[in-house]
Formats: C-alpha cells, structure tokens, sequence
C-alpha cells in the first residue's frame, strides 16, 4: 500500500498530470454553471481558491471582472495557468491548503475549494486544520463553498478496476485501493495510447461523509448554509453523487 505524504507526494503527482489535465478533463468538466454559482457567493471578490491548478475555474471567474488568488502544491499546474491567464486578475503561488498564510487584501469575503481537492487533504487532522485556516481567512459573514465526491462514489469494495473510455486511439483505466481504517482510497489512472506510450497518474484522497464534514466545520467556526446535489443547486438527494456546501464564517 502506497503510504500518503500530504503535500510533497501531491505536488509530485500533480507535477505529472499538468502537462495533460486540461486535455483529459476537457468535455466532463464544464465549468458553465460553477462559474454561475461562485460569481453570486463571491460579489465583486476578492476570492481564494483551494487547488487552483491550471485556472479551470478561476480563469472565467476573473473574466468576470472578480480577481482570485488560488494556492496549490503543484509547480507545473501553476505555470500552466500563467501561461493562459494573460492580463486577467488571477494570482496564484505555492501552499499547502492544511497551512497557508491569507493573501491579501485579508480578511476574504469567499473561499473555495472544487473538484473533490479537499479530500486530498489525505487525513482527517488536515482536512481540520484547513478548515481552521479558512474561518482564519474570512471575515465574519464570509463564505466558504467545498464541492467533492459523496463517499458511496469514491468507494467500491477494497480493489477495483474502472473502465474509463474504450476506443480506437487509447484506453483508460482507473485501479483502485480503499483502506477502511484510513477512509482512504488511493488509485492509479493509466492511459495506454495506441503508439505504445503510457502513462499513470496516482492520486490518494480521504473520503468523508456530510456528518463528520458539518461537525468538523462547526468546530472551526463554519456554519452550513445550503447544501445542493450539483452547481445547477439542485436538491441534494440520495441519488446524488457529488454535493456542493455552503459554509458561512460565524466565529464565537
């Protein structure tokens, strides 16, 4: 079993897909109706992102004239996003989301975090200490949006192999492990091409259930707000297979 490493291992992995993440994600990851969303929680901004990476989000959102700031552990994904973000208000620099300093202008009026990146975060001590450092970073009243994978679609039985697309041109595959003990699952994406050339791209994140997420927060000074089944803010359902939470900072 590949042992976590909650910043340097990410970094490295992510490090390994910038060169590719915006060409593999390109057609499942619209960010139409995202960008509706955090547009309206972010007000004339300024905004942090968690997990910034290549600008999918954040790059539409500064075209609408609100300026973010994004952290993330991956060198190369920043330098992807530098190279397209030309004169847009977007800044982003190395950090680790369990322990990062607030950007400035400070205090924030709206924190972030999308595409299940809390749950790298790798363990439950982490996940609360970012929790911490949001509510450190907003003003009272901000808000701090998370949107992940629910826990029944992260797991499925202690090892499995998930066809993701079959055709004439490559195949990608997803192998991964579930460590109960740990809630953790750690996977490896393969992508097999039909010149011959390969590639894997690991990835380990802590699953973590609405109950323990909401009391986690509580903790840290962050009371739910609204909870939807999807950007679109439908209603959140058993059927659902993603949420996206609204926390609004309400310190003691």
């Amino acid at each position: 079993m590949v042992e976590v490493d909650p910043f340097g291992q990410q970094a490295a992995h992510w490090d390994r897909w910038a060169a590719f993440y915006d060409d593999d994600s390109a057609g499942h990851l619209n960010p139409d109706q995202a960008i509706d969303l955090l547009a309206d929680l972010a007000g004339d901004g300024p905004v942090l992102e968690l997990g910034i990476g290549s600008g999918r989000l954040a790059l539409p959102l500064a075209r609408r004239g609100i300026p973010v700031s994004g952290i993330d552990a991956s060198p190369q994904m920043i330098a992807v996003l530098r190279r397209h973000r030309g004169e847009l208000p977007v800044d982003a620099r190395i950090a680790d989301m369990a322990d990062f300093r607030p950007p400035a202008p400070f205090p924030l009026r709206f924190v972030y975090v999308a595409a299940s990146t809390f749950l790298l975060l790798g363990t439950a001590d982490r996940q609360k200490q970012c929790l911490r450092r949001v509510a450190d970073v907003l003003s009272p009243g901000g808000r701090f949006l998370i949107e992940a994978a629910l826990p029944h679609t992260v797991i499925a039985g202690d090892r499995q192999v998930v066809v993701r697309h079959v055709d004439d041109d490559h195949v990608r595959l997803t192998l991964q492990a579930h460590d109960p003990t740990r809630q953790l699952v750690i996977s490896q994406e393969i992508r097999l091409q039909t010149d011959g050339t390969w590639r894997m791209l690991p990835s380990a994140k802590r699953y973590i259930g609405l109950s323990e997420l909401d009391f986690m927060a509580r903790a840290a000074g962050l009371q739910l707000r609204a909870r939807y089944g999807g950007w679109d803010r439908s209603p959140l359902t058993a059927r659902s297979t993603r949420h996206v939470s609204v926390y609004e900072h309400a310190p003691t």
